[in-house]
């Protein structure tokens, strides 16, 4: 059987990428299950999981969900807290989707 997953990709310019990945997982910490390093976060949504990805000059994010329906969802949670607590600039996140065979 062919299953297929949907997955959205940001790249976020951000200086301050390790502050804001620690800092966004420790929030989530409190409601999902969260993992973290100084480079990476996955972060365990009820609808679905979102990777996070940082480097000196952005933040990757990778959500992948089993029901499409729930991306719109998952991209409105994601973008909403990151700009919570990026309190040191203003990011801007732009989702980009596509389909995926596993």
């Amino acid at each position: 059987m062919n299953e297929q997953q949907t997955i959205t990709e940001s790249k976020v310019a951000t200086l301050h990428g390790a502050s804001y990945l620690k800092r966004l997982c420790r929030h989530f910490s409190h409601k999902v299950p969260t993992t973290v390093t100084e480079t990476q976060g996955r972060i365990e949504l009820p609808f679905g999981a979102c990777r996070i990805d940082v480097d000196p000059e952005q933040m990757l994010f990778r959500i992948e969900v089993e029901n499409p329906a729930d991306l719109a969802r998952a991209e409105e949670v994601v973008s909403r807290h990151l700009i919570q607590i990026a309190n040191r600039d203003e990011p801007t996140v732009q989702w980009n989707r596509h389909a995926i065979s596993s």
